[in-house]
């Protein structure tokens, strides 16, 4: 949807210890400094966050009969900056903790009556979940692994009291009995576990175009260097790789094969190519050709699913 180079500023490089005469450090003096006062959050300013406020501040007029709700991101944008962010451009956030987040509960308790209610309360032990927290329980025979599905609300530091959706998984290894507990969070309290997780992982699609663009597309094997022809290489080469995909899906339906890829629609185009060349005095017999069993047999010579 969106391109744009981004130059990280270089970085001051560390002195040299031996060099640098050892200087003794004074005590630091407790409380706030004497006539500070507090100031406006800054914006961030490195280069991801600059990348993803593009793609925000262009889904607007780029996209206008997509209705977009959510915005799901890796576990690096998953702090208080990118969650702004989001709610910024009416949507809400998808993303990971680590697997050792702070996590606190709401509190549940009678309040005082007195002074400012209070909202928090105990931190969620990760490695002891209560069971009334349990959404599911999955057993995977082929791998050995159970995973099981827990679902509450809690708060986080990082998050400037924004209450979360938060849905863990501790997979299991039954051989073994080593856990790795995977940690994931919306600001939108109305979605399901399943759902959250279904989200989370339609991320890593876009791997999967980067393989592409990289792949077949030239993403990996442009030499330009100044900023617009950067900048034109890299979406000629996503534009492509999104006409790839559509012109897959036409294929897939057409040859009745589900499993088709990029390499197959190479070798599509590339018989059809010969096709051509050889039948170019006779239109007829060329359709004929590229319609015909006989077309599919020679295509399964270099295809890997046709």
């Amino acid at each position: 949807m969106a391109c744009q180079q981004l130059i990280a500023n270089p970085k001051k490089p560390s002195p040299d210890p031996e060099k640098t005469p050892a200087i003794a450090a004074l005590p630091k003096p407790k409380g706030r400094p004497k006539g500070s006062k507090n100031k406006p959050k800054a914006e961030p300013k490195g280069a991801s966050y600059q990348t993803l406020k593009l793609v925000t501040s262009q889904l607007s007029f780029l996209l206008p009969e997509l209705s977009c709700f959510h915005l799901v991101l890796d576990g690096f944008y998953g702090h208080e900056d990118y969650l702004l962010l989001a709610l910024e451009n009416k949507l809400q956030i998808i993303s990971k903790f680590k697997s050792n987040a702070h996590l606190i509960l709401p509190y549940t308790g009678l309040q005082s009556g007195k002074g400012r209610p209070k909202t928090k309360g105990d931190r969620v032990d990760l490695a002891q979940l209560p069971a009334a927290f349990l959404v599911e329980s999955i057993q995977d025979t082929a791998t050995k692994i159970s995973t099981h599905v827990y679902q509450f609300k809690a708060y986080t530091p990082k998050m400037a009291n924004q209450l979360l959706n938060i849905v863990v998984l501790i997979h299991t290894h039954s051989a073994s009995g080593k856990q790795s507990p995977t940690v994931l969070f919306t600001n939108d309290l109305s979605l399901s576990a399943s759902q959250v997780v279904t989200y989370y992982s339609l991320r890593f699609q876009i791997e999967f175009d980067f393989r592409d663009a990289k792949q077949f597309y030239g993403l990996s094997s442009f030499k330009n260097y100044k900023q617009a022809q950067v900048n034109t290489a890299v979406n000629l080469s996503f534009t492509m790789t999104l006409l790839g995909k559509l012109i897959l899906e036409k294929y897939k339906t057409k040859l009745s094969c589900p499993s088709m890829g990029i390499a197959d629609l190479k070798t599509v185009f590339k018989l059809q190519s010969y096709a051509q060349g050889f039948f170019k005095d006779n239109k007829e017999e060329a359709d004929a050709f590229l319609n015909s069993p006989e077309f599919l047999n020679l295509a399964r010579l270099e295809a890997i699913h046709i």
